[in-house]
Parts: structure tokens; C-alpha cells; sequence
């Protein structure tokens, strides 16, 4: 009951930041010299694309090819996220803002008495660009077994206290891991995290590293070397940190991403340790889609109805939305879940959900009395508030993002100070609309807090089908 007021305080601390901070992003617009040049680009572009197409299009026409913004719970977490999703526009690269300004100068200014139509458009592109992506509701179900690892009320075997404990990190050392969040490379991101999280896994608990697209390039030339890249780095056994932090000092960020590959050979690593007797995670880190040809999803699948049993966590690493598409997939085939981490603590708090799996197998090997068996689904749900959390964060994000470019074609005078206006009021409108179906949704999870899982599924799957507005 403790964690109650303060998760309640942490998410009005989160709103209040959001709103304080988007107040203050949306309206720095980029500097005159900038504005003039993308002005430039973008005018020239646009100008030649007309000239390719004698015949202009009305803004009817053009709304048409537009989706129109998704309002509903069901939309908002079914919908393809944005290009742009993920980012905050301040921080995206010049070249970034010059194609995100660029895709509204094609179309018509809108002068001081904007049409219903013209603002359609322009808000609908902003949409499309900046769409995030919301938790869906569904995917909550898997999060609540997770933390209730262990608990009678759930069915499903592999959540079952097992004699063995065994957790296997499928890494991505393809040659965008060598990006950097935050002044920091992301490879070394990942290998700070596995190291803290290894250190934390119980007497007993068993832990494998396998890296794959680590060979090679990411030239042509190098290819077929690289897509056969997938190495066991550190086999399924207790945590040495020596012989950890030496197997994963010898890998940098490479070629391409074999991510079928890995799967399939994730499969075979742990065949011999049945799900009767073995519970068996798996988390897979990548930074992006398969480039090797393979079949993620195909191999997701026959992973999910091995005798393994895996609990599957699926983590998009600072991933964009091409790849977010894919790895849901991925997870959604191998019966698992799909996480976002856009930073150190992100995937830190992914491979956390690991450890407290651990914590719970631990203290029930040793015949301590356990928790999981006897805490209610309002605990439970108190004990995850990441979903609350992400959800707030996509509105508030959009918040932010679609408000930026407006202002700058505002300042750049294709967009009148009343068109500007309507658009803020629409953003305006969206957000708070987001916030309401955010808290309707929290306030069904807690009126079905205290049914039994299989009961709080159907139950959750149904509001969830219900669309409402």
C-alpha cells in the first residue's frame, strides 16, 4: 500500500514536467540563419517537384492521401509509429529538421483565414510524422506475469517456480551499436548493463551471452562474412565475472544483423534445458531490423512452441520505427513482450525485470516465504508503472514534437500567425485527450485488480476491443 502515494506523486511530477517542459521547447524555434536555409532547401525542392507535376493538386485531394489521426486507445496503440517517434525534434540532426520542414512545404500555405481542410492537412501530417508509440493494453497481461512470476494464479507454465533458473542475452554487435546516446557508444551501453546485471543473478541462477553481426563490415564486400557472424561468447553457467568482462571486451560493433540467425541458434543453445524443469529467459538487445535475409518472426515462432518454454523479453535498443514494427512482430511470435529503451537506464530497467525473476526463484529454492504467491493484482499493478508511465510519455512527446516544426513554418511565414493557432489548439486538444484515455485505462486495470488472471485478461482485452473514444 506504501507505493501507492508515491507512484501517484510520480506521475503528476511527470505530467507537470512534460507540460513545463514542452511550454518552453515548442516555442525555441531554430535559429533565423537556420530558417533561412532550410527556407532555401526546401523551396528549391519543392519548386522542382512542381515543375515535374504540371497538374497541382488541391488540398482535397492531397487530405486524401493523408491517414486521418488516431483518437481511440485501440488506434493509438495499433498505429505504425512515426519516422520521427522516439526523438525530441530539438535534438534531431540539422539535416533531420530540413526534411521534417521540407515534407510541409510541399504543400500550400495557409494565409490568414485557413480553411477546415487546410488544417486538416497540415495536422494529420504532423501526426503521421510524429506519431509515438503507445504501450498497448494487451501487452500489460505479460508485464503483470512477469512481475508476478511465480504466483498460482497464473496458468501459464513458464512462469512456474523451476528447479533451474537460466537467462540467455541475445546481443546485437551490428555497426550501428556504435552509435552514440548521450556522448556514450551504445555497445558500451549494452556491456555496462549486462555486467551490472550479471552480478546481480542469485547463487545458482545460470547466465549466456551469444553476439551476433559482430564480423566483418557493413560493406557489401563483407556481407556474407558478417550474416554469419553468431558467436556463444560466455556458455549457460554460473556468473565468472572474469571470464564475462573478457569475453565481452573482445567485441565491437561490426557488420550487419543475422537476427534470425540468433534466434535460431538461442533455440539450440538451450534445447537440452526443458521448460519441465528449467525456467528459461531470453532477451533479445537489437538496434534494428534483420538485414541478412533470415526470418525473425518464422524463427520467433518455432522458438515459442519449443520445449523450452522461454520467457522471450524482445528490447529495441534506440531503434526507429521500421525496426519497432519488426521486433513487435518478433516478440508477439515468440509469445513475449516488446520494450523500448532509448538510454542506459531504459535498458537497465528492461534486464531488471530479469532480476526480480531471479530474486523470487531464489528466495523459493531456499524455502523463504515469498510474496509472489500471495500479493494481490492491485500490488501487482502499483509494482509496474512503466506502462502508465510510457503512456503519458508518447502523448507528452507528440506534445512537444508536432508544436516545434509548427512554429518554425510559422516563422517562416508559410503558415499564418491563425493557422498557427488552430494547430496549437488541435495539439492542445490531443494531449489532453491522450491524458484521459491514459487514466481511464488505469482506473479499468485497478477496478479488475482483484479477479484472477485469466478473468483480468478477457476482461482487459475487451475494454481494450470496446474503442471507446
Amino acid at each position: 500500500m506504501g507505493k501507492k502515494p508515491l507512484f501517484a506523486v510520480l506521475i503528476l511530477f511527470g505530467v507537470f514536467f512534460l507540460s513545463g517542459c514542452s511550454e518552453q521547447e515548442a516555442k525555441t524555434p531554430a535559429s533565423k540563419t537556420d530558417q533561412v536555409e532550410i527556407k532555401k532547401k526546401t523551396d528549391s525542392q519543392t519548386e522542382g517537384e512542381k515543375e515535374k507535376d504540371s497538374t497541382v493538386q488541391t488540398v482535397s485531394s492531397l487530405l486524401e492521401e493523408v491517414p486521418a489521426p488516431t483518437t481511440t486507445i485501440e488506434e493509438l496503440a495499433n498505429a505504425v509509429p512515426g519516422p520521427y517517434s522516439g526523438k525530441r525534434y530539438k535534438d534531431l540532426p540539422q539535416e533531420q529538421k530540413e526534411e521534417i520542414i521540407h515534407e510541409f512545404m510541399k504543400y500550400p500555405k495557409i494565409g490568414d483565414n485557413p480553411t477546415e481542410e487546410e488544417i486538416e492537412l497540415y495536422w494529420r501530417k504532423a501526426i503521421v510524422l510524429f506519431h509515438e508509440d503507445y504501450p498497448n493494453p494487451t501487452e500489460i497481461i505479460e508485464q503483470l506475469a512477469i512481475e508476478s512470476f511465480g504466483s498460482p494464479e497464473i496458468e501459464d507454465e513458464r512462469y512456474h517456480f523451476k528447479d533451474q533458473l537460466n537467462v540467455q542475452i541475445l546481443l546485437d554487435a551490428s555497426g550501428s551499436m556504435g552509435n552514440y546516446i548521450n556522448g556514450k557508444m551504445m555497445m558500451d551501453i549494452a556491456k555496462e548493463s549486462i555486467r551490472e546485471f550479471a552480478e546481480s543473478l542469485p547463487e545458482g541462477a545460470n547466465i549466456a551471452l551469444r553476439v551476433y553481426g559482430h564480423k566483418g563490415s557493413g560493406s557489401n564486400q563483407d556481407k556474407e562474412l558478417s550474416c554469419k557472424s553468431n558467436e556463444l561468447i560466455y556458455d549457460l553457467k554460473t556468473y565468472d565475472p572474469k571470464e564475462l568482462n573478457h569475453s565481452l571486451s573482445s567485441i565491437k560493433p561490426a557488420g550487419w544483423t543475422p537476427l534470425a540467425k540468433a534466434i535460431e541458434e538461442a533455440k539450440n543453445d538451450l534445447i537440452q534445458y526443458k521448460g519441465e524443469n528449467n525456467t528459461n529467459i531470453i532477451y533479445l538487445v537489437s538496434d534494428g531490423i534483420e538485414t541478412c535475409g533470415g526470418d525473425p518472426v518464422s524463427e520467433a515462432e518455432k522458438l515459442a512452441n519449443s520445449d523450452i518454454q522461454p520467457i522471450v523479453n524482445v528490447i529495441g535498443f534506440d531503434v526507429d520505427s521500421k525496426g519497432q514494427q519488426q521486433l513487435k512482430e518478433v516478440a508477439s511470435a515468440a509469445k513475449g513482450i516488446y520494450s523500448n529503451a532509448r538510454n542506459q537506464e531504459e535498458l537497465k530497467n528492461e534486464l531488471e525485470k530479469a532480476q526480480r525473476i531471479a530474486d523470487k526463484w531464489s528466495e523459493w529454492k531456499d524455502k523463504a516465504i515469498t510474496s509472489a504467491s500471495n500479493e494481490k493484482w492491485n500490488k501487482k499493478i502499483y509494482d509496474i508503472p512503466n506502462f502508465n508511465i510510457e503512456w503519458r510519455h508518447a502523448h507528452g512527446s507528440e506534445f512537444t514534437n508536432i508544436r516545434a516544426p509548427l512554429w518554425e513554418l510559422y516563422e517562416m511565414e508559410h503558415i499564418s500567425k491563425k493557422a498557427y493557432q488552430l494547430l496549437e489548439d488541435k495539439t492542445s486538444e490531443r494531449a489532453e485527450n491522450g491524458r484521459v484515455l491514459g487514466n481511464q485505462l488505469s482506473d479499468d486495470l485497478r477496478n479488475l485488480a482483484d479477479q484472477n488472471f485469466e478473468k483480468m485478461k478477457e476482461e482487459i482485452n475487451k475494454k481494450y476491443k470496446a474503442n471507446t473514444k
